[in-house]
């Protein structure tokens, strides 16, 4: 059994815990840092003329295929991806303060946590070298069907391109995270287990904005993810 603090963290609302109490706290600081994420992310696109959407088209696209771009497209494309960045930059800024707030374990924690980023990278890695082309060539010769022809369709392929791996590094990561969070105190174990409900929320609500629209996709990044989920609380009930 992962160790504990002795202070139980929630999750809901029902909670007073130390989470919930930063974000309360710093809320206004929190939503400006989101903001400025995804101006200074969309402004970063515009000045370097970056197109997310015919990168993906070049690296997935069978070769010889024609596929032309949408700039509306390309927009919508970098518009999830700037949020994308602001949560990740905001979570970061939130757990600093809540870690700050709980006075964890030092070192230990600490070096979970870096684990836990080099995991998320090597799962982005794993993700686009390996789980993107397994979809793509299983919807290509038909084993799976979500309601449409499988084919490449240009924001359809971006999306896949793009945030599937990052659903795969989330769910890489998210074991080790989990142990971290419960030794520094900032939520319970029993916590973690007991309020799933909020996980699954925060799965459906990735899958809804981040996978194209069809079934296929949208059970496969929330099953990424909530695989993630369940290897964390096994190891926090067996590790």
């Amino acid at each position: 059994m992962v160790l504990e603090t002795d202070s139980a963290r929630e999750l809901g609302p029902r909670g007073g815990g130390v989470l919930l109490r930063t974000v309360r706290v710093r809320a206004r600081e929190l939503a400006l840092l989101f903001s400025a994420a995804v101006a200074l992310t969309l402004v970063a696109f515009r000045a370097t003329g970056v197109d997310l959407q015919r990168a993906a088209l070049r690296a997935y696209a069978p070769a010889g295929t024609a596929l032309s771009t949408d700039p509306l497209v390309s927009l919508a494309v970098e518009l999830q991806t700037a949020m994308l960045v602001g949560v990740f930059a905001t979570g970061a800024v939130l757990l600093w303060h809540t870690r700050e707030e709980v006075r964890p374990h030092g070192a230990r924690t600490g070096r979970l946590y870096l684990l836990s980023a080099g995991l998320f990278v090597v799962g982005v890695a794993l993700g686009a070298a390996l789980v993107v082309p397994a979809l793509l060539e299983l919807l290509k010769f038909g084993v799976l069907r979500s309601g449409f022809v499988p084919a490449y369709r240009p924001y359809w392929l971006a999306e896949v391109a793009l945030f599937l791996p990052v659903a795969v590094g989330v769910a890489l990561s998210l074991p080790t995270l989990m142990v971290a969070l419960v030794g520094d105190g900032v939520v319970s174990s029993t916590v973690l287990h007991r309020d799933w409900g909020f996980a699954l929320l925060g799965v459906l609500a990735y899958a809804s904005v981040y996978s194209p629209p069809d079934s296929v996709t949208f059970v496969v990044y929330g099953g990424v993810l909530l695989g993630g989920y369940v290897a964390g609380l096994v190891v926090l009930t067996f590790g």
